[in-house]
């Protein structure tokens, strides 16, 4: 808005001096009175018109000027947009090609199709707002894809023999850090990629261990004996035989509801929901209820 009264005052102020001219000398001077009366400043050569011009034209320049410095912080903020844009598309191409047999469609791993040995991409903690949490997110997410993480995950970066180069691995971390997983599923729509099958869970209490201990649980729970050493959140040992955050009885589907949604069972507390299938919370609970 700033920037359109500047523009708009730019352009009428030459307008508005040019009317007061013709306007002054149509009414003061007669149409045949001699230079002295038409240019009384500098009466042969009309130079005070021209001065008045110049500095109509030098008020201009400065109007303009501060109109584009105006419009600079929102061109900016465009500009950075439409390059964010650009860059988690080309992320997510890439992660179609290279990432989508392990981490799913919807990037959620093993949470969205048990047959696939990637981890979830698609939660909360990789998306996190926190300044800090995002810088700590974007640099252990390049430094996975570069060099990889043991024998499931592979070293992708080209310092370690892959096809990817640094930005490559940015514009990936741009696409799981923004949680542009929409892109993600345009690509699949658009060029009819192959998603993977989901194969039928027939062992339950296994794939619940998976979740809870090598997924989402895993970074804020302990299980001992497991690779989950989480600090954040209590340890999950012996959980069959008491109560659920000291609030809910445990049974199968009092812990469903609860990794359901949490905060509906109690209030304030910092877990978050997870929106799972119901053969995934049943495999968790199942799980958790051999922790006795």
């Amino acid at each position: 808005m700033l920037t359109l009264a500047i523009v708009l005052g730019a352009l009428l102020l030459p307008v508005l001096v040019l009317a007061e001219i013709w306007r002054t000398r149509r009414v003061t001077v007669p149409a045949d009175a001699p230079d002295t009366q038409i240019d009384p400043v500098l009466s042969t050569s009309g130079m005070s018109r021209k001065i008045l011009l110049a500095m109509v034209v030098l008020v201009e320049s400065f109007l303009l000027f501060m109109a584009y410095g105006a419009n600079e912080p929102f061109r900016q903020t465009q500009a950075a947009e439409r390059q964010l844009e650009f860059a988690q598309h080309n992320g997510a191409h890439t992660y179609v090609q290279y990432c989508l047999s392990c981490h799913g469609a919807e990037g959620k791993g093993y949470l969205e199709n048990v047959s696939l040995p990637g981890k979830p991409l698609n939660t909360p903690e990789l998306q996190s707002n926190d300044a800090d949490q995002h810088k700590a997110n974007v640099k252990m997410i390049a430094q996975t894809v570069e060099n990889g993480r043991g024998a499931v995950m592979p070293a992708w970066g080209v310092s370690n023999g892959g096809p990817l180069n640094y930005e490559m691995i940015n514009e990936i971390n741009l696409l799981i850090t923004g949680g542009r997983w929409d892109l993600v599923a345009d690509i699949i729509r658009a060029e009819s990629v192959a998603v993977p099958t989901e194969a039928p869970i027939t062992d339950p209490v296994a794939t619940g261990k998976l979740i809870v201990t090598a997924g989402a649980c895993s970074s804020c729970h302990a299980v001992a004996g497991t690779s989950a050493r989480g600090t954040v959140g209590p340890a999950l040992d012996g959980i069959a035989n008491r109560r659920i955050a000291g609030v809910l009885d445990f049974t199968r589907e009092n812990m469903k509801r609860w990794v359901a949604n949490p905060a509906q069972h109690k209030p304030g507390t910092t877990m978050p929901p997870y929106n799972l299938r119901d053969e995934y919370l049943e495999a968790i609970a199942s799980y958790l209820e051999t922790l006795r």
